[in-house]
């Protein structure tokens, strides 16, 4: 028995996109091979062992800045059962260091997959739930031409073995639609694999049927993307800007040796009697036959000492060639990051924390786009993390249950600028709730800053402390905002002190004399 039509598509699709992802991890990792001019030019590197020097990688921060602001607050229900099943989950699947992992993996190659199934006990019962990461490489969900937001079906392939003893496998998972069960087919091909041939055999090796039942109705693999149907690496736009750099590096690199030892030449007069060469060992020492020009040990008459005289025979004039200038490269390197920063809408200070110092609002003007993208994955990343753990609860029995996941916000007012801007809003009539959910705190946050607060009046007179220079609290806002760059502090431990400060504004009024 051959292949199916939709196992050949589906191998066929998976593969023709394996090498996509493969430069995405490359571009990632920094192992991209470098570009040559010409087979000359790659030797002479190669001679110099320049081919193999690793690289300095910058495409790795436009998905490094979109990752690292991915954090997840909390995942949660209305059902306490199911919280501390949810706790379990994440303890059992260590999914407090699996999940930031895939959120790289997604970001850095545009697709990533987390396959929940259950784990069974001696009697066929859910036991547990195992929860696991794949890659893109080896798991594609194909979707419904007809419907894009159906799974029509997911195959996941791995070869094991190597060379006349290569063996590929491929699983088949389908859906339950309407009457239709859902099931799962399981494939082998024994050797290398060709689309010229279809080798395709059904798989019972391990005593099980080829064909197995999925009495769970869905596909397990949930689909992390950053774009629909299929995802775009976060840093898709960084590999022009990065081949260049890599080939201005090794070029200065080649020429670093030529500024310190640069080569020189001397240019014979024609006119002179080139007979009796002058030779460069030491003139009182003549005779010595087995002196050897390179050895360490000879003395040279064409010595490097304050006040020598060098007298060189048969030669009209001697120089040396101009190694090329280090601007040449570094001025159009400079310009390839700026221009990575560009294109991949990532804050130029992420890529050059040394320029130029801007102002609060303008940083958070350039932080815009960047955040926007963080808001966006953490939506389409949040929804999928919910069916995956709405999936898992279903398995150990809990049917009616929605799981509610909360981020970290993509990004929080921490300067003094950033506080004057909230209090002129409130000032201008923004309604106070919605100022400061703009500034980045989160709901509950908010909710509990002002259940203490009678007007509005006091919320403006608290955010103006935060804001202004008195007692300092503006100049603290923005050094905190600096630790939380800077990994020494979190967003939790800064909301929480801020919920202390504006909780105590009142006080600190009557305490330091001046009027409330």
């Amino acid at each position: 028995m051959a292949g199916t039509a939709d196992l050949i598509e589906a191998y066929g699709e998976l593969c023709e996109h394996r090498p996509k992802y493969a430069k995405a991890e490359a571009y990632y990792d920094g192992d991209v091979e470098e570009i040559y001019a010409s087979d000359k030019v790659a030797q002479m590197l190669a001679k110099s062992h320049l081919d193999e020097l690793d690289e300095i990688n910058f495409a790795r921060i436009p998905v490094d800045a979109v990752a690292n602001r991915l954090h997840i607050t909390a995942i949660t229900t209305d059902d306490e059962e199911a919280n501390s099943e949810i706790t379990d989950l994440i303890k059992r699947n260590q999914l407090d260091e699996e999940v930031p992992a895939l959120h790289v993996r997604a970001c850095a190659q545009g697709d990533a997959y987390l396959m929940v199934w259950p784990a069974l006990d001696d009697q066929g019962a859910v036991a547990a739930v195992d929860m696991f990461v794949n890659s893109a490489a080896t798991v594609r969900v194909i979707y419904d031409d007809e419907n894009p937001l159906r799974k029509k079906l997911a195959i996941k392939s791995w070869c094991t073995g190597t060379g006349k003893e290569q063996t590929i496998r491929a699983d088949l998972w389908y859906p339950a639609i309407g009457e239709q069960a859902a099931y799962i087919e399981r494939w082998v091909w024994h050797g290398k694999h060709t689309g010229k041939q279809n080798k395709w055999q059904p798989f019972s090796d391990d005593g099980q049927e080829a064909v197995l039942p999925n009495p769970y109705r869905e596909i397990p693999f949930f689909h992390y993307r950053t774009g629909r149907p299929y995802g775009r690496p976060e840093h898709y736009a960084a590999y022009g800007p990065q081949a260049a750099i890599n080939k201005i590096v090794l070029g200065h690199l080649a020429t670093i040796d030529y500024q310190s030892l640069p080569q020189r030449y001397g240019l014979i007069d024609p006119a002179v009697d080139q007979s009796g060469q002058q030779s460069d060992f030491f003139p009182d020492r003549p005779e010595d036959e087995a002196a050897d020009p390179e050895s360490p040990l000879n003395y040279s008459q064409l010595r490097n000492d304050p006040g020598e005289v060098w007298q060189l025979q048969g030669y009209k004039a001697v120089g040396q060639f101009a190694a090329a200038d280090p601007d040449v490269y570094l001025k159009p390197f400079d310009r390839y990051i700026k221009a990575m920063s560009q294109v991949t809408d990532t804050p130029f200070d992420l890529f050059d924390s040394t320029g130029d110092a801007i102002s609060g609002e303008a940083r958070q003007e350039a932080k815009a786009p960047l955040t926007a993208k963080v808001q966006a994955r953490q939506r389409s990343f949040g929804a999928t993390h919910a069916d995956a753990y709405e999936f898992a609860l279903r398995l150990l029995g809990y049917d009616d249950v929605t799981v509610t996941v909360r981020w970290q916000p993509a990004d929080q007012v921490a300067t003094a600028e950033g506080w004057a801007v909230v209090a002129a809003k409130i000032a201008a009539g923004v309604p106070r709730e919605h100022a400061l959910i703009e500034a980045g705190y989160a709901p509950e946050i908010v909710k509990a800053w002002l259940s203490n607060l009678n007007d509005d009046a006091e919320l403006q007179r608290r955010v103006e402390l935060l804001a202004g220079p008195r007692a300092g609290l503006g100049d603290a806002i923005q050094k905190l905002g600096a630790g939380i760059a800077l990994g020494v502090i979190t967003q939790d431990q800064v909301g929480a002190l801020l919920d202390t400060i504006l909780g105590a504004t009142a006080s600190l009024g009557q305490d330091d004399g001046v009027p409330a």
